[in-house]
């Protein structure tokens, strides 16, 4: 159960996070360089010394300058425990073997293009320490999605979880082994969520496959997109900050994302402020608001626990904003990509307006 509703987050995510400018890849057909390949159901792409399985895999449509074209590994993980140094070392893993395979040019053929492999990790239930200390020292990024701004993404993803578990528990009463294949769970949901093209490969499937479970899962489908639908106006905007981590952010409720877009379709650049409130003895909400209008909108977002604690173990405010102002969240680069067309916004922080998070009452 954990690992099917880790992957249909990793869907979700793909679909949330979509105006990013993330396209989702899905088959080698989407790569002319030969960067993939696939194995029986499951795309791969091509390392120095492995082939490695993508799940989730995406590609960003803006290229920073004097960089290479960025590709990202999104991994989820839905499980009641933290996520541990385990996954974050199977990360690096990836990411470095990838980021080394270099194929020498031969003589008539044509140059051949490189990308710039990334990975992100992301768990419902927030990171061990060690994991922590692991991904900042290796630039892995890691996103908590603990925190109430997303309740509304884990119950739609939870939902459709426990419906495909459901409906592969009835197969079992005629098929002991029946077990639904990955594939065909995550074609329907991207089909619904419209990630991809059309499938260009077909899909093993077991002799007692039929178009009953066929439109089962489109019925799940179907109700986890209107699941994440229901949530008006949410939707996921990655923001890049000097510092090794990638940060998430949602609109926090009332305000949803259409506000911050109305604010800044002619302020792509403007002065913003912070407020940091601990949620629970774990997970400390970030949210940011317009210096010239702080009612405008409100966005958050969760930067990993040891981070926090870094920030506020300083011996003085004065130097929790200079490690914060020059290390970490000077500034926040987000792009959003609408009909074709890149904006490109720029939150300017004030770590003045920094406060000390509410900690919990001890009862």
């Amino acid at each position: 159960m954990p690992a099917l509703r880790g992957y249909l987050l990793e869907e979700a995510l793909a679909w949330l996070v979509r105006a990013s400018g993330y396209r989702l890849l899905t088959n080698v057909a989407d790569d002319p360089d030969g960067a993939l390949t696939s194995a029986g159901n499951g795309l791969l792409v091509k390392g120095r010394g492995a082939n490695h399985q993508a799940d989730t895999l995406g590609e960003f449509v803006y290229v920073p300058p004097f960089s290479l074209p960025i590709r990202l590994f999104v991994e989820a993980k839905f499980r009641d425990g933290t996520t541990g140094i385990e996954a974050v070392r199977n990360a690096l893993g990836v990411v470095s073997d990838v980021n080394e395979n270099y194929i020498q040019l031969e003589p008539g053929r044509r140059p051949r293009r490189r990308y710039r492999y990334v990975y992100t990790l992301f768990s419902t239930s927030g990171f061990s320490a060690p994991a922590q200390e692991y991904a900042i020292a290796h630039q892995i990024s890691l996103v908590d999605l603990s925190g109430d701004a997303f309740d509304w993404l884990r119950s739609a993803v939870g939902q459709a979880a426990a419906e495909v578990f459901e409906l592969e528990q009835s197969l079992k009463a005629q098929h002991p082994k029946a077990s639904i294949p990955q594939a065909k769970i995550r074609e329907a949901i991207r089909r619904q969520l419209e990630t991809t093209g059309p499938a260009l490969t077909s899909i093993n499937v077991p002799g007692w496959w039929s178009e009953r479970i066929e439109r089962s899962l489109a019925r799940i489908a179907t109700a986890m997109h209107m699941g994440l639908q229901a949530a008006d106006g949410q939707e996921l905007l990655l923001g890049f900050p000097p510092a090794p981590f990638v940060l998430t952010l949602a609109a926090q409720p009332p305000y949803t994302m259409k506000h911050f877009l109305t604010f800044a379709r002619h302020r792509q650049r403007h002065a913003v402020g912070l407020r940091r409130q601990r949620v629970d003895a774990h997970v400390t909400q970030w949210e940011v608001f317009a210096r010239e209008n702080p009612d405008a909108y409100r966005l958050s977002f969760t930067v990993p626990d040891r981070v926090e604690e870094w920030i506020g173990q300083s011996e003085s405010t004065r130097k929790r904003v200079l490690v914060i102002k020059e290390s970490l969240l000077a500034t926040i680069v987000m792009y959003r990509v609408h009909n074709g067309h890149v904006t490109v916004y720029q939150l300017e922080y004030r770590p003045a307006e920094l406060n000390t998070p509410d900690r919990p009452t001890a009862t």
